[in-house]
This record gives structure tokens, sequence and C-alpha cells, in this order.
């Protein structure tokens, strides 16, 4: 316990990037409140699915954790995220006490408390990185911190009820907590690692393997002895698979066949809700390319969306730099899979973005904790653009992997002379400040207009 609060206690050095972090999340937040408020917060007996999953719209993201808090139950996919119902069910209680003792839905400040605590510790475990990991002086490791949370789809995270914040704050602290050990040439225990690998793929299963990827590089070859592999993957593992059994038999499977009868009643006597649930459905295949097969994970992949244009409009466009065009509008409701930019310079951003990326991989190379760093990369480049895997709308998966650019970036920067450093400094400012104007610019216009 002491360990773990001096792991989470923030310096007196790391109190202004906390409290940068607190006035930009608590803004966005509140955006997303001021534009859902009205609707929301009433309280009420039931319905909340078609309240919340019909109205809520902010590009790909769900509404599940607004749903479950207002009503518990199994609404993620629990082979994917096993954990993220469990976590939810105590604040969903407390909620359901509120909601008859005050007249108010209380699911949206509940969210937003959390994501406002889940990106302070995100940004200081970033400042970590760059200021006692890679070596950066405190103002430019502010300078990097900024600029991952300048990018648009971090700027969504922190302020949607998904999943990605939580995420987030896990690979950041795990990536941090790998690095301290690198610098102390010690191994990540097998016990430290399981309950890493517990929590971080009981959120986001994929997210595990980052884990393991991560004591790997801090324990070399040792990381392949039976009795690690045993603690630190296996019995987690089969923990979150007993876990994912019991919720999907008694609480996913009863909810989703209660919810298909009401749906099959609803066709029968709503002719416009069986024409809209069409609709749906085929605006999903047309959004969605062809998979390997019928199998739930086969499903998942994605064998014929472009992945050049993936890379150039989503990954590295949408990501970073939202489109005026079809503003955070749903690929399975109007948008497009690929949408272009309408002015030259959002081309010009993103080309020196990639440009200065590639340069500050080929300068890392030698340092072990970047290839750790792009390890994590290669894996999630090999779960969207190898496999397929949520390419349609890959931006909203960014807060994953995008912080792996800055951290390039900041290798570049170090590398530099001090004479040299300001010919990358200024211009980074620069770029940190269009982004915040650009896309801070859209999503206050998306969230108070539209």
């Amino acid at each position: 316990m002491k360990a773990l609060l001096s792991f989470l206690r923030i310096k007196r050095e790391e109190r202004v990037t906390a409290l940068a972090a607190l006035f930009y999340v608590i803004i966005l937040n509140g955006l997303v409140i001021y534009k859902y408020y009205d609707s929301f917060t009433r309280a009420r007996k039931g319905g909340f699915w078609s309240l919340f999953w019909d109205h809520f719209c902010v590009s790909g993201f769900d509404s599940y954790t607004y749903i479950a808090l207002s009503k518990w139950s199994a609404y993620y996919e629990v082979s994917r995220h096993p954990l993220l119902a469990y976590l939810v069910w105590p604040f969903a209680k407390l909620n359901e006490w509120l909601m008859p003792l005050t007249g108010t839905n209380w699911a949206v400040f509940i969210v937003a408390v959390f994501l406002v605590l889940l990106t302070v510790y995100s940004a200081v475990f970033l400042f970590r990185i760059f200021h006692t990991i890679i070596g950066l002086k405190s103002s430019d490791a502010n300078l990097m911190t900024a600029l991952f949370f300048s990018s648009g789809y971090v700027m969504l995270t922190v302020c949607v009820p998904d999943h990605f914040c939580l995420s987030m704050f896990l690979l950041t602290a795990t990536l941090y907590f790998s690095g301290q050990l690198m610098q102390q040439r010690k191994m990540m225990s097998a016990w430290q690692t399981a309950v890493f690998f517990f929590l971080t793929a009981g959120v986001t299963l994929t997210n595990g393997v980052k884990t393991l990827l991560a004591q790997w590089f801090t324990g070399g070859l040792s990381f392949f002895h039976w009795r690690n592999i045993l603690v630190a993957a296996v019995i987690p593992t089969v923990l979150l698979g007993g876990i994912a059994f019991l919720e999907n038999k008694y609480v996913a499977e009863p909810m989703h066949a209660k919810g298909r009868n009401i749906q099959e009643k609803r066709m029968q006597k709503d002719a416009k809700f069986k024409q809209r649930l069409e609709g749906m459905e085929q605006r999903m295949k047309k959004a969605t390319g062809e998979n390997l097969g019928k199998h739930r994970f086969l499903e998942w992949a994605d064998v014929t969306t472009s992945r050049s244009k993936s890379l150039v409009d989503n990954l590295f466009g949408e990501s970073i730099q939202l489109h005026r065009q079809y503003l955070l509008e749903d690929i399975h409701d109007s948008r497009p899979v690929f949408v272009g930019y309408d002015l030259a310079v959002n081309y010009v951003v993103e080309a020196i973005i990639v440009l200065l990326f590639l340069f500050g991989i080929v300068i890392g190379l030698h340092d072990k904790f970047f290839f750790l760093c792009l390890s994590w990369f290669g894996f999630d480049m090999l779960m969207h653009l190898g496999f397929g895997f949520g390419l349609n709308e890959v931006y909203i998966m960014a807060a994953h992997w995008i912080f792996v650019i800055p951290i390039a970036l900041a290798y570049l920067l170090k590398r530099l002379s001090p004479s040299m450093q300001p010919y990358l400094r200024i211009p980074l400012f620069l770029l940190v400040f269009w982004l915040f104007l650009w896309n801070g610019y859209f999503i206050s216009t998306y969230m108070t207009i539209s």
C-alpha cells in the first residue's frame, strides 16, 4: 500500500502538469455535460437503453457506461472487456440509490469525475516518462505531454463514457512503471505483472499483451520461465476467463435474450422501427469490410478496407486532426469510412507529424525503453492494419497507441544539441497550439451548437 501511495503521489514538479490537465479535462467534460444535460439527467424508472443509445452520438464511442450506471447489466462485450461491468457495479448502485432521492440521474457526473481523475494521472505518468525516463527538462516534458493531449481523439477520449480513458490510464501507468524498472535494472515481478495483466486485459483484452511485453523487456529471457508464465499470465487469464464465463451466462445472455424478445415484438407492431433497424444493419454492413468468417473473433477481422487510405485519412488523420466534414458522425449512421480534409494545411500538418515520428523512431532505436514503446505500437498496427480489427473506425482507439508519437519526438529532441533544440522546440509548440485550436474549436462547436 505504501508503494502504491508513493506511485500515485503527485510531486511538486508535477503540480503544473496536473493542474493544466485538470483545467483541460474539466472544460471538455463540461462541454459534454452541457450538450446532454437536459435529456441525460432526468431520473426515470426504465428505458435507459433507448435514452442513451438513441441520443448519444460522438463519433463511434459507446454510451454503455451511462446505461450501466443508470441500470446495471453487462452491456459491454464480455469477451473483450470482462471486468468493465464489475468495475461499474458499485457506482451503478450508488446512482440507483440517488436517483429517487434527488430526482436526477447522476451518471454523467459520475463518469466525469472518473474521467478527470484518470486524465490527470495519465498526464502525470506521461510527464514522468518524458522527464525521468527519457531525460527531458520539465518544460520540454510538459510540451510533449501537451502534444499527446492535443490530438483530436485523445481530447474526445477524456470526455466520453467509453472505456478508452481507463485503458489510457492503465497503459501509461504500466509504461512508466516498466521504465522505472529498466532504469533500476530490475525485472517486473510475476505478481506485479499478474496485477497489471489482470487490470489491463480485464478492461481491454488485447492490452494484456502489452503488459506481458513490458515484463519481457524488463526481464529478458527470465520472462519465459514456467513459474513466471504461470503466475504472470496463466493464473490471471484463468481468473478473467472464469469471470467472463459467469458474467456471460448469468448476466449478459439473459439480458440479450430479453432484449431480442422486446425487439421482435416491437418490430411486429412498429413498421417504422423495423425499417429503421434494417437500415441501420445495412449501414453497418456497408461500413465494415469483409471478414474472415462467422466465428466471433474472425468477424472482427477486416480484409477489404483500404490500408493506405486508413493510414492517411484515419490513423494519422482523424486521430490527430478532426475532419470538418461529417464532424464526429458515426460510420454506422451517416459518416463515410473515409473523409478527406478540404484544406491543404491539414495534410501539411499530418505530413510533418509523420516525418518527425519516423525521424524519432530512427533516433530512439538505440534505447531499450523506446523499443518497448515501439513493440506496443507494432502490436496495435498488427491488430488494426494487419488483422483489420476496428480498422473502419481506428481513430477511436488512438489513446491506446498515439503516446508513442510524442515519445519518439522526445528522443529526437533529446538527441539534438542545446543550440539546435529550439529549431525543433518552436515548431512543436506551434504544432501543439494548432492542434488545440483546431480540435478545440470543432469539439466545442459540436457540443454547443449541433
